[in-house]
């Protein structure tokens, strides 16, 4: 099932405040991006919360750690099922926007979520989809407000693990290249089926926000 098929069902919001998500493939620019953003709206007079996704709870789990060091050793192990992972990460975010996100958009404020519902689901294309698991997720996925404007940072995979190599602390980075290919398939392939904005981060930071600057003036309170 390949991600130009899947455009997903998601319903407005229909709060007075706005939620922007930003997904994309690590080293693709995004803690640049929602920073810079967060500052712009600010300045335009909006009131802006941050989020990353998902908890930090989440993070720390055994299950999750042995994923995020071989993702498809994992899930041809069966270590980690890639389903049942899907599930369980949107869980986590869906129980933030619920108990968080939704009551700051009530309140007319703008939420700036790093790593939206897309991540999981772009994780999920990684390994490829059949009908069956796609018919598991998508009652979950379906609860998910649709975001006001979301924003797919893009860079080749050879760009975006060189970016990861470059950290002090990922300079010894192990994720093969396939990795990142299949990544950035598939947040190109979500991004284009669900009326996401792709924003080429290769073209430097003050280029790529130029591009995205009208996007967000278009979206304030």
């Amino acid at each position: 099932m390949s991600g130009q098929e899947w455009r997903l069902a998601l319903t407005p919001h229909g709060l007075p405040g706005r939620l922007i998500a930003f997904d994309g493939v690590d080293g693709s620019g995004k803690t640049t991006t929602t920073r810079l953003t967060r500052a712009f709206l600010r300045s335009r007079g909006a009131v802006v919360r941050g989020f990353k996704l998902p908890s930090r709870e989440l993070k720390r789990t055994a299950w999750f750690v042995r994923y995020n060091a071989d993702p498809l050793g994992a899930g041809r192990t069966g270590d980690v099922d890639p389903v049942a992972m899907c599930s369980m990460v949107l869980g986590d975010r869906l129980l933030t926007v619920r108990r968080t996100i939704l009551p700051l958009l009530r309140a007319g404020h703008t939420v700036v979520a790093d790593r939206y519902l897309f991540t999981p689901l772009g994780e999920l294309l990684v390994h490829g989809l059949t009908p069956r698991e796609r018919s598991v997720v998508e009652p979950l996925v379906s609860c998910f407000p649709r975001p006001d404007l979301a924003v797919f940072t893009d860079v080749t995979a050879d760009q975006a693990m060189a970016r990861v190599r470059s950290r002090p602390a990922e300079a010894d980075d192990a994720l093969p290249p396939e990795v990142y290919v299949r990544r950035v398939a598939a947040f190109r392939a979500l991004a284009e089926s669900n009326e996401g904005v792709l924003l080429d981060t290769s073209l430097g930071v003050r280029e790529t926000f130029r591009l995205l600057t009208p996007r967000l003036t278009a979206r304030l309170p």
